[in-house]
């Protein structure tokens, strides 16, 4: 699509900015930022941001791993409210998102009804870096995501991180990793705190964690998450510093001259009068900046939707994209039917204990249990799984109901069998308990992973930015089944050898409350009147098929557009069991990758095409004979070539190497070029080195590539 560039920069009501760009990103956050450094990354592509928030790169509230709580209601925080939430006792719940550049890493935490332990409970939360488990992901294609599973994913992860391995001391104080799991080349830095706790308090957590069934995992990361761990944190070990999306991916290229943050809000998408394949086109968005004043900004490529669970859904309704009875509610042209837009919200509710002890403890405490369904219900577990398959329809039904059939029941249980299935043929962990302590205050938080009560976001008002947030709580019974049970578990915890010995008193809610006979009536009272939020929002503009009502296809874009993607937590379509921070970089990598392809498979000019790949590091076309501009089936070839090489894992990019170097560059036939791949593929996968053998005798290397890890820049700086 051709930009039209206006000749008069005056609108009825809005002001045109005249500069124009080649993408334009709604939010500074953790993936709007991933996005804005991988994009830039070519000179000649123009990259604008749209932030309403601040640079906080010198704010001590953000900085100081153990003091950032303190940014919580202030004007770092949108400080949202939910509509009241039956399941929580008709409360209105506090909810907090990030306002500044690089959004809610800034200040992500959960506080819960603490006393003096709410700060320390803040700091791990918000600084966990945890994956999830690896059938959680594969799970994703059976959505419709073709493409999209742990294997795809991983080398992201790994991509993402620049891992400092725990130091002996650490590794005392309960610190373990697997090297191979972990990155060490990426933008964020993750390791462990120099304040982990010394001493024997450590020990007598895992013990006794170990007595009830729950051995160490050395490694939460796997891709296993089963066991009891010390997790590791977002943060740059050496310098005590917290490492937030800003600090990793903007501050280090701030001053790239095609990159510019704008600060401003975004409200709606324009679309441009042509439409393609049936699609609608944008050519820039409209947003609010500081003054109060309407804004229009002209995107030339594509317009990327960064700005979270609870606003991103809100910029597409603006701009009529969602379900036609909401928008007619609020006065706003329906351009594309999308119902799915702002459903299948998922959130986790946290609940804490507290207890008393005979030790005084000091320093940092990042413990986490996860726990399957087996785990939880042990002998029961046939039984409960049996009963809840018969109840699928029936919860479909009551989610439909509550959102006004917006999604129907039957799309429902077809996602709710999928997820009936994870947990209870996959046995992927479904609850997750940490286990904390400060000063002579020890406690258990714990939360549900997977809920099927399914909620969500919607425009409030075209006169406000502030979303209705409803994340329906225990709209499902089940949810609350299984948060009691999970409940009953981390209470245990303090009851069992020899944790046991350092207990003095049942601080909160104490014995008369929920004693450790109680019944269900009174966990569900207990835990209707004291649970938060666990701020892990997702799938409100799911990444499924539209029959199941998603909102984006499997490279991000939404569907019925042909230049609008959503890259945030939103396209997540089910929980995970970890936190979101680690998959939200991995999947924003990838989204850049996606991007990037899709920008040179549209290239209409293919002398810079040309010109692109060979600055990029990856133009051996170009060096071999140029024939880009002489032979057009070669090119599409080459293009698929290059679309491969972005998007693949280390052994896939060195056999798609390994095929070029044989066909001589010539990439004239599709059949022996999957041929090719094919077979490397299937020998690669029972020996590595025969290949990367292979590869050496091919380019006339003496010395072998240390690991796979190494390849990607390998084979790159080979180029």
């Amino acid at each position: 699509m051709k930009p039209t560039i206006p000749l008069i920069c005056v609108a009825l009501g809005v002001e045109v900015k005249c500069e124009v760009f080649d993408y334009v990103i709604a939010g500074a956050g953790t993936c709007g930022l991933v996005l804005a450094n991988r994009l830039s990354e070519d000179p000649n592509i123009k990259v604008a941001v749209i932030e309403p928030g601040d640079d906080v790169r010198n704010n001590p509230n953000v900085t100081d791993v153990g003091a950032f709580l303190r940014a919580l209601g202030t004007e770092i925080d949108w400080q949202y409210t939910t509509t009241p939430q039956p399941g929580a006792g008709n409360k209105s719940i506090p909810f907090h998102a990030g306002k500044a550049i690089g959004g809610t890493s800034t200040i992500n935490g959960k506080p819960c009804s603490l006393s003096s332990l709410q700060i320390w409970l803040i700091v791990y939360l918000g600084m966990t870096y945890i994956r999830g488990d690896k059938a959680e992901f594969d799970v994703w294609e059976s959505l419709g995501n073709d493409g999209w599973n742990w294997n795809t994913l991983y080398p992201y992860f790994k991509q993402v991180e620049q891992f400092s391995p725990p130091t002996a001391a650490q590794q005392v104080a309960g610190a373990s990793f697997e090297a191979e799991f972990h990155g060490t080349d990426g933008l964020l830095k993750t390791g462990f705190p120099f304040r982990l706790l010394n001493g024997s308090f450590y020990e007598l957590v895992q013990q006794s964690w170990e007595n009830l069934g729950y051995l160490l995992n050395p490694d939460v990361n796997s891709g296993e998450t089963r066991g009891f761990d010390v997790w590791p944190q977002t943060l740059d070990r050496d310098a005590n510093v917290r490492e937030d999306a800003a600090r990793a991916y903007y501050y280090p290229i701030e001053q790239r001259p095609n990159l510019k943050i704008i600060k401003g809000v975004v409200t709606k998408l324009t679309w441009a009068n042509s439409i393609i394949d049936d699609k609608l086109s944008t050519d820039g968005v409209e947003y609010l900046n500081p003054a109060g004043q309407t804004i229009f900004i002209s995107a030339a490529k594509e317009v990327l939707l960064s700005a979270g669970s609870l606003r991103s859904p809100l910029i597409l309704e603006r701009s009529g994209v969602g379900n036609p009875s909401i928008l007619k509610e609020h006065g706003i042209e329906t351009r594309i039917n999308l119902p799915g837009v702002g459903e299948h919200l998922q959130e986790q509710p946290n609940v804490v204990l507290e207890y008393t002890s005979n030790v005084n403890l000091t320093g940092t405490i990042p413990y986490a249990t996860f726990a399957t369904a087996q785990d939880i219900f042990g002998e029961r577990t046939f039984a409960v799984a049996e009963a809840t398959r018969a109840n699928l329809s029936e919860w479909a039904q009551k989610v439909s109901d509550t959102n006004n059939r917006a999604i129907d029941a039957h799309q429902l249980e077809e996602i709710f069998r999928i997820q009936h299935d994870l947990i209870f043929r996959a046995n992927i962990t479904v609850a997750e308990t940490l286990t904390s302590a400060s000063g002579n205050i020890l406690l258990s938080a714990f939360w549900l992973l997977l809920p099927f009560s399914r909620g969500s976001v919607h425009l409030k008002s075209t006169k406000t930015n502030y979303p209705a947030i409803d994340p329906e709580y225990f709209l499902i019974d089940f949810d609350l089944a299984i948060q009691t049970e999970i409940g009953r578990l981390s209470q245990e915890l303090w009851y069992t050898s020899p944790i046991k010995d350092v207990v003095v008193d049942y601080l909160a809610p104490g014995d008369e409350v929920l004693p450790r006979n109680a019944t269900d009536a009174q966990w569900a009272t207990f835990i209707a009147s004291t649970m938060s939020p666990n701020h892990h929002l997702i799938g409100s503009a799911s990444m499924m098929s539209r029959k199941l009502g998603g909102v984006v296809d499997p490279r991000f874009k939404v569907y019925g557009t042909s230049n609008v993607r959503v890259v945030d937590a939103s396209v997540l379509p089910m929980q995970i069991s970890g936190h979101l921070t680690a998959t939200l970089y991995a999947i924003s990598e990838r989204a850049a990758n996606f991007i990037k392809s899709s920008y040179l498979e549209n290239s209409e000019n293919m002398r810079a095409y040309q010109l692109f790949m060979c600055l990029s590091g990856l133009g051996l076309l170009y060096m071999t004979g140029a024939v880009l501009l002489r032979a057009p089936p070669q090119a599409n070839m080459y293009k698929r070539y290059y679309a491969d090489m972005t998007t693949g894992d280390a052994e896939w990019i060195l056999c798609l190497k390994i095929c070029q170097i044989q066909q001589n560059s010539k990439f004239d036939d599709g059949v022996k070029y999957d041929a090719c791949v094919g077979q490397c593929k299937g020998t690669i996968e029972n020996d590595w080195e025969i290949v990367n053998k292979k590869y050496r005798i091919l380019r006339g290397y003496e010395k072998s590539f240390p690991s796979r890890d190494e390849v990607d820049q390998a084979l790159v700086i080979e180029s």
